[in-house]
This record gives C-alpha cells, structure tokens and sequence, in this order.
C-alpha cells in the first residue's frame, strides 16, 4: 500500500461569506468554465486511453516564469525564473539518463516567456504521464523558509491564496488574457471559487508525489518542510494528468536564497526530486502491475488468486466492467469480517506473491464506488483508490468509465 498522507482531504469553503446576489453573479461567471471543465475531463480520459495504462512513459518539467516574467526577485537579484530553469533542466538530465525510454519534455529550456495555459498545453498534447512545475517562494517575511509542494484544490489560508495569487499573477502579461483565461482574474480572491468546480481525477496521485518530493527535501537535504498544501494554480489546473508545483525555498530569505543560487544547491535539489519521481514511478507501476496480475520481479512465477470473496459476482453480469475500491495490502491474511476493517462490509482479498490486497467491492456504477471510496477514507483508510476490471482482466479507469 502506498504510504499514508496524513493530509485531510475532507475541507470546508469557510474562507468566502457572500450575499445571494453576489453567488448568482459567481454562478453566472463560472459557468463557462464548468463546461470548459468537463471538456478536460472528457480529454483526460482520452489522452489516458491513448497511453499505456501501466507504464510512466511521459513526464512533462515545467519551468516556472522565464522571459519578460522573471518571478520572484531575491535580496540579491536572484530570479526565481533562473533557479527554477536551472533545477529543471538537472532534474531533466537526471531522469534520461537513468530512464531512456521515459520521454522527458521540457514546457521551457531557455529564457523565454510561455502563458500558463500554453504550459499546461504541451503536457496535454503529449499525453503526459507526469506534469512537475518548479518555483522559488517569496513573501514579505523575511524569516519565512523552506520546500513545499501544492497540488491543485481550494487554499485553506490566505497565505495559501497568495502563493497562488503571485504564481498566477504571470497570466497578466500574456496578450488577450481575459478572452483566453474566461475572465479570470488572478487578483480577484472571487475567482478562485471558480477552480474548485474543476474535479481533480489525480489528486491521491499528485497528493503521493508532492509527499515524496517534501520527504527527499526533508531527509535528503534537510530543508525545512513547510508540507504538501493545495490552492487554486492555473497550470495545474488545466493540466489532465497527475501535476504537482513545487517551491524549492524563499528567495526573500538570505539563506535560502544563497542555496538556490549556488551550483550545488542547485544540483541537490534536483536530484532530491529525482529520487522522488523514482520512488513515485516505482510504487505507481508497482501497485498497477499488481493489481493485473503482472509481476515486477524477475522470475515472473508470481501467482494471483482470489482467496476470499465477501460479495459474490453475479454471473449475469459477468461480462459488464465491475469496480472495486482497494484499501489496504498486507503480508498477513485477514479475515474478511467487518471488524477487522473498522466496519467496512463486502471485503475481496487477492493473493499476491507474498502480500495480500483488500478491496471492497464488486460494484456496477462508479458513482456506488465512490461512495464506497468516500466511506473508506471516513473510516481511515486515507490512500484507498479505486479500481476496475472486465472480465476478470485488470484495466483502467478511464477505460472503464469510457466503456460504459
């Protein structure tokens, strides 16, 4: 099992108290952009089926800023769009030469200035597996330090919403931007509202490596963690892949400045994120194969079967794609009653190798299994995802969204 976020996932839109009229005006704004929403999602599902289902092939490094953008400006000149593009290219360099057959495609590999949409564009187009954007922080509180990774979702504190504010702040020098961005206005704290009607299909996966990525720049380096956060960034926001957006530390800080713009800070950096991306790509393709029966060793002779099934499969629907919510993997067989999963009824248990998989399931709609998902995470199995098959065979869950 992939290992816990304790990240709580479950928040409250308590940061926005507004009269009726001003909800109807907000309805009205958003409501291109609930359709451009679904436009995405429907192309997420595509690009999904267009790749292969359990193999990181793509991965798109997006380098904050860049031209006439030159981001945050350090005590002592250091440009935010210098740092990110240099750690960028490292981490670039890192993945190829260790994986040649991941292709490594950069939104930006000189000093030039590209729009957050027109960003986000290159990963969609090429199908990405991975979308990593890289900033250096800033803020007026010059003691402020530190990593921290965002992942798409409404900001819980209005430190978070001005993180978003100033990253998003670049839309503002690209030409027609209110005609491309459908008014959104990175100033207004009104706009957000708007992001959260954008459904993130990858959060756990972005959730997962944003984790990885705190943990190496914690243990690794040992830069102070500031943690995994989410607010509403615009290139992560119409992105259609697993995104993440990482700050590498303060440039309003004098120490933090001075590591990010040292060659070696630089390396360090990069090299903290690439082996988060390996142990992302590796407990990713892990739990894929595992979950279609596949095998990551070498011999291959691992056996799966299914040892317990606590709901039965009804034999008329043998053929219709079925899902099933994995909760846990343990090297201990359960029984699969109620009380040895805090309650949770309609437990399958597969044999893998020398683990065992936990699932609840069989369910015939995906909104049955997300209520199911939502219900296992309630009772604290906090990673728990969702799964499909079609006769008997493991396949994804766009493909079998798109099957139905």
């Amino acid at each position: 099992m992939l290992p816990t976020t304790e990240l709580n996932l479950r928040y409250k839109n308590q940061f926005f108290k507004f009269e009726k009229p001003m909800l109807v005006r907000l309805m009205n704004s958003f409501a291109k952009k609930r359709i451009f929403s679904v436009f995405l999602a429907l192309c997420s599902v595509l690009l999904l089926n267009a790749q292969s289902s359990y193999e990181l092939k793509t991965v798109v490094i997006d380098a904050g800023h860049g031209g006439k953008d030159p981001g945050a400006i350090g005590i002592t000149g250091v440009k935010e769009k210098d740092v990110a593009l240099e750690v960028s290219l490292k981490l670039g360099e890192k993945i190829k030469a260790t994986y040649p057959n991941v292709k490594v495609i950069y939104t930006r590999s000189t000093d030039v200035f590209i729009g957050l949409a027109d960003r986000a564009k290159v990963a969609n187009k090429a199908g990405a597996d991975l979308f990593i954007s890289i900033h250096a922080n800033s803020a007026e509180n010059k003691t402020a330090k530190g990593t921290e990774s965002w992942v798409l979702g409404l900001h819980k504190s209005e430190a978070a919403l001005e993180v978003a504010k100033r990253e998003n702040a670049s839309i503002l020098m690209e030409e027609d931007y209110e005609a491309k961005y459908q008014d959104f206005d990175p100033r207004d704290p009104d706009s957000y509202i708007g992001l959260t009607l954008r459904q993130n299909a990858f959060l756990e996966q972005s959730l997962h490596l944003a984790k990885n990525i705190q943990d190496e720049f914690t243990i690794d380096l040992k830069r102070y963690n500031r943690g995994v956060k989410q607010a509403g960034f615009m290139v992560l926001y119409q992105t259609t892949m697993p995104s993440v957006l990482v700050e590498l530390g303060f440039l309003s800080n004098s120490e933090d400045e001075k590591f990010m713009a040292s060659k070696e800070g630089k390396e360090h950096l990069a090299h903290s994120m690439f082996n988060a991306f390996v142990n992302y790509k590796s407990q990713i393709e892990r739990v894929n194969m595992s979950m279609e029966g596949g095998n990551s060793s070498k011999d291959n002779t691992t056996k799966k079967e299914e040892v317990t099934v606590g709901q039965a499969t009804n034999s008329n629907q043998s053929d219709s794609v079925q899902f099933r919510v994995q909760i846990a993997t343990s090297g201990t067989l359960l029984e699969t009653v109620p009380q040895n999963f805090k309650g949770l009824k309609n437990i399958i248990v597969e044999k893998d190798g020398k683990y065992y998989k936990y699932f609840i399931g069989n369910f015939y709609t995906f909104a049955e299994t997300e209520e199911q998902k939502k219900l296992a995470v309630d009772r604290g199995y906090t990673t728990a995802f969702i799964v499909a098959y079609k006769n008997g065979k493991r396949i994804t869950v766009s493909e079998a969204l798109n099957g139905l």
